[in-house]
């Protein structure tokens, strides 16, 4: 991982525990992908998603995850439920980073069939 992208995360984790959220891992990794960031928010598990970008790029954060990337994540947030037998609300969140500023969308990628 870039200093960069370990700079975002960890400013995304300081962002999440101060609303509220109560860090399970960081970079879970299983064979379809990694997960940034799992926190607690109340009864939910939360998969969170972070993006950066800095000035002058075309795409914003939240654009820039693919249907692809998507799949790969829900993919990866279903192994985490299985290997943990999980068996309650779940939910896939993005934090994303832009010019200093952060935005955070809940349940910003659908969980179907979890």
């Amino acid at each position: 991982m870039t200093k960069k992208g370990r700079k975002a995360e960890d400013q995304a984790v300081k962002y999440l525990e101060s609303h509220g959220h109560h860090l399970v891992t960081r970079n879970y990794y299983c064979y379809r992908g990694e997960i940034d960031v799992i926190t607690f928010d109340g009864d939910y598990v939360v998969f969170v998603e972070v993006k950066r970008r800095g000035s002058g790029s075309y795409v914003s954060p939240e654009e820039s995850i693919t249907a692809k990337k998507k799949q790969r994540l829900v993919l990866c947030a279903k192994r985490w439920l299985m290997e943990n037998e999980y068996r309650g609300d779940a939910r896939f969140d993005v934090v994303a980073i832009s010019d200093g500023e952060i935005s955070h969308y809940e349940n910003a990628i659908e969980l179907r069939s979890l």
